[in-house]
Order: C-alpha cells, then structure tokens, then sequence
C-alpha cells in the first residue's frame, strides 16, 4: 500500500513542480534549469507533509527527520539536474519531454532514500 501512497502523493507533487515549470518556461521564457529548480522548491513543503503524514504515517517529527528529508531532496534533485541537463542539451530532447524522464528518475531515488533513510522506522 505505501508504493501507492507515495505514487499519489508523487503525482500531486509533480503537478505542482511540472506545472510552475511549464509556466515559467512557456510563459516567461525561463532557463529549464532554473525553472526546474523553481518547481521543485515549491512542490518541496508538499511532499514534505504528504511523505510525512500520508505515506509515512508519522505524526511526530523526529529533530533528524527535516535534515534527512533536505538531504535526500538535494541527492535526488541532483540527479534530475543531471538527467535534465544529459537529455536536454546533449541529446536534444526538448525540455518539456527531457523533464518527463527527469522525473522518473527523481521519483525512484527520492523514494528509495524517504523509505531507508528519512522516515524509516526503526525496528525495537
């Protein structure tokens, strides 16, 4: 059921972070890479509470828990940078379609790192 959760959550957050993107791309003519880093700081506070509450079922946060959560952002963003930039500028994808795979990649390490190192719940 988690995977689920995580998959709702992760489409609430993608509309949030795809479509400031899009705006500002399409819109105000913005880099793709500013614009994406843009979309993703304000889906961040989202996913934050959605992976807290409704994927996690944690309802205390541990002192540890926004750190963590910070960290794995920053590898995970990283890593959609990086996949952005790789299929964006050298293959020549258009940024819009580049975006798509991005995410995917995003989606799968972000998870991984929220389920094992963020909210996981150590066994007594």
């Amino acid at each position: 059921m988690q995977p689920l959760k995580y998959i709702f959550a992760g489409v609430v957050n993608t509309a949030i972070g795809y479509g400031v993107f899009l705006a500002l791309i399409t819109l105000f003519n913005t880099n793709p890479a500013y614009a994406n880093a843009i979309g993703y700081g304000i889906a961040l506070i989202a996913a934050f509470a959605l992976n807290k509450i409704f994927v996690f079922n944690q309802s205390t946060t541990d002192r540890s828990t926004i750190p963590k959560f910070i960290l794995a952002f920053a590898i995970s963003f990283t890593i959609n940078q990086l996949m952005l930039l790789i299929v964006y500028q050298r293959m020549g994808v258009p940024a819009e379609i580049a975006q798509i795979f991005a995410m995917v990649s995003y989606t799968v390490v972000f998870y991984l790192l929220n389920k094992e190192f963020v909210f996981h719940k150590k066994q007594h």
